[in-house]
């Protein structure tokens, strides 16, 4: 064989790389989230208000704002922040909102604990230091394994809307492409066996409306614990966005 045709072999045979640990954590994930029957949901939102909001001087990212939206929505679905657990369907104690970080050899979803509790300085600090430390693998336990919800956005690269798989044994996943204009797609995944279709309507409504009249970023959030209903932050109280625990089909 030719110089040349042993460069040519080479350029053309298959490259085997193993998993690296990240990889194969990747892999466990998405197998178990496989075994979960799953459905999901969408709705489009205007940002005008967010954007003019932000002109307005206030300090906010839309990821901040969809971060803050779904902790204060989980708080008043508790369905949604919950979890399969063989015979029972476990309401968590407390909002520990993920979000997906991609790196050079997969993902990682780095948890704000208590987000529900956090202001907008606070969720925006908190979620930048917590990028770092993802990047630099610096995560402690308690940040990387306590999540009872996710938001997954590929808004920065271009896609426009895509479904997110659940990961178990969180209940639901918030995937977030970018805006056409002033309008935006949120679809939120669900676990089939704790979250039925019109809870899981009611709950993306609601997010869609507390992005939709932000003004209640501004305020600090409600202490832990307080009842509340969508009309307290600003949202009108609807039939499709009332509290939920009743599961409907």
């Amino acid at each position: 064989m030719t110089g040349q045709e042993t460069r040519r072999a080479e350029q053309t045979a298959e490259v085997r790389r193993p998993l690296s640990r990240m990889r194969a954590a990747v892999v466990r994930t998405v197998e178990a989230s496989a075994r979960v029957p799953q459905f999901s949901v969408d709705v489009e939102i205007d940002t005008g208000a967010l954007a003019a909001l932000r002109a307005s001087g206030t300090a906010l990212s839309y990821s901040d704002a969809l971060v803050a939206a779904s902790a204060r929505a989980l708080r008043e679905f508790p369905v949604v922040n919950a979890r399969f657990d063989g015979d029972a369907i476990v309401e968590n104690p407390e909002v520990n909102v993920a979000f997906v970080v991609g790196l050079d050899d997969g993902l990682i979803t780095p948890v704000i604990q208590g987000a529900d509790t956090k202001g907008l300085p606070e969720l925006a600090a908190e979620r930048v230091r917590l990028t770092e430390a993802a990047r630099k693998g610096t995560l402690r336990p308690a940040e990387l394994f306590t999540a009872t919800f996710t938001i997954s956005n590929l808004g920065p690269f271009g896609v426009t809307r895509f479904q997110a798989m659940v990961l178990p044994p969180q209940a639901a996943i918030l995937a977030v492409g970018s805006a056409r204009g002033s309008r935006l797609t949120l679809t939120l995944s669900c676990d089939h066996r704790v979250v039925d279709g019109v809870p899981a309507a009611r709950f993306l409504t609601h997010v869609g409306e507390l992005l939709e009249r932000p003004e209640w970023l501004t305020s600090s959030p409600r202490p832990k614990g307080e009842g509340s209903q969508p009309s307290q932050v600003g949202v009108p109280a609807s039939p499709a966005t009332a509290p939920g625990r009743t599961r409907n089909v």
